[in-house]
């Protein structure tokens, strides 16, 4: 019998057992992640949710958002044979550390920030226009311009990371 539980938060205990504190899981998919996405995660190993039996395969999903340098993400809920369970399940790198490491480079950031600065200026000329309705024509454009720039700047310098498929991760209740 496997001796791994994991409770819901509405019964307010951790894992009990042996000496084990966590579960193993793998990321199903290869998946660019931005600030709140969302990634599939497969239990390695059975697991005991109060009275229930998780098998191993089953998909977890857990939503995720960047702070302090890594990937942190969360399982708030387990749907499994039509019922929801809610829980409280912090995902840990296979380092051990809470969340998934994100690799920083300057030289990148760089480019991103000389990228989104150049679509910054651009769209900012002045014209001469001869007619009012040459004018309005130049500043519609102009307005269409500076939109798009703007949503490409931010686009530009959005955080992401992408979590290949196979990568193991710890499951770990938040109590714990």
């Amino acid at each position: 019998m496997n001796k791994n539980r994991f409770y819901n938060a509405q019964n307010e205990k951790t894992i009990s057992g042996q000496s084990k504190n966590a579960i193993r899981g793998i990321v199903y998919e290869t998946k660019t992640l931005v600030n709140e996405s969302t990634l599939s995660i497969r239990l390695s190993e059975a697991m005991q949710l109060g009275s229930t039996e998780i098998p191993p395969g089953t998909m977890l999903v857990a939503a995720g958002k960047f702070q302090a340098g890594r990937l942190q993400l969360k399982i708030s809920s387990i749907q499994y044979k039509s019922n929801v369970y809610p829980v409280e399940i912090n995902i840990h790198d296979n380092d051990g550390q809470l969340g998934l490491y994100v690799p920083y480079s300057p030289e990148q950031n760089a480019i991103s920030d000389i990228v989104a600065n150049m679509s910054q200026t651009s769209g900012t000329n002045i014209m001469m226009t001869q007619s009012a309705g040459q004018q309005v024509a130049a500043d519609l454009s102009r307005g269409v311009m500076q939109g798009l720039s703007g949503y490409f700047q931010k686009r530009v310098r959005q955080l992401k990371i992408t979590v290949k498929a196979g990568h193991q991760v710890l499951l770990v209740p938040k109590n714990n």
